[in-house]
C-alpha cells in the first residue's frame, strides 16, 4: 500500500513526466505505465526525464539504474529509496 510520501512521490513524477515527454498528459500517467510502451518515452525522453528527476529532487541517478527504470512505479520506488523523507516537524 503506498504510503503518503509515495503518492506525493507519484503525483510528481506524474507532473515531470507531462512536462518532460512529448504528448503525455498528467491524467494518461498510471502507476503501472510502462514509460516506453504506454508513454511513449524513447531514449532521449528518458535522458531528459532522468535530468529533471536530478534537478528535482538533487540525486543522481546513474545511467545503468536510469536504464532499468522501465514503469513509473520503478520510478517512485527508486526515489522513495534515496529521497530523504520530510522530516517530521524536526529542524
Amino acid at each position: 500500500m503506498p504510503t503518503a510520501d509515495d503518492r506525493e512521490l507519484f503525483d510528481e513524477v506524474r507532473e515531470l513526466l507531462a512536462a518532460t515527454v512529448e504528448d503525455v498528459s498528467v491524467e494518461e500517467v498510471a502507476l503501472d505505465c510502462d514509460l516506453k510502451d504506454d508513454l511513449g518515452v524513447d531514449s532521449l525522453a528518458l535522458l531528459e526525464l532522468v535530468a529533471a528527476i536530478e534537478d528535482r529532487w538533487q540525486v543522481q541517478v546513474p545511467m545503468d539504474e536510469a536504464a532499468r527504470l522501465s514503469t513509473v512505479r520503478e520510478i517512485v520506488d527508486h526515489l522513495s529509496s534515496v529521497v530523504p523523507a520530510p522530516a517530521g516537524g524536526a529542524a
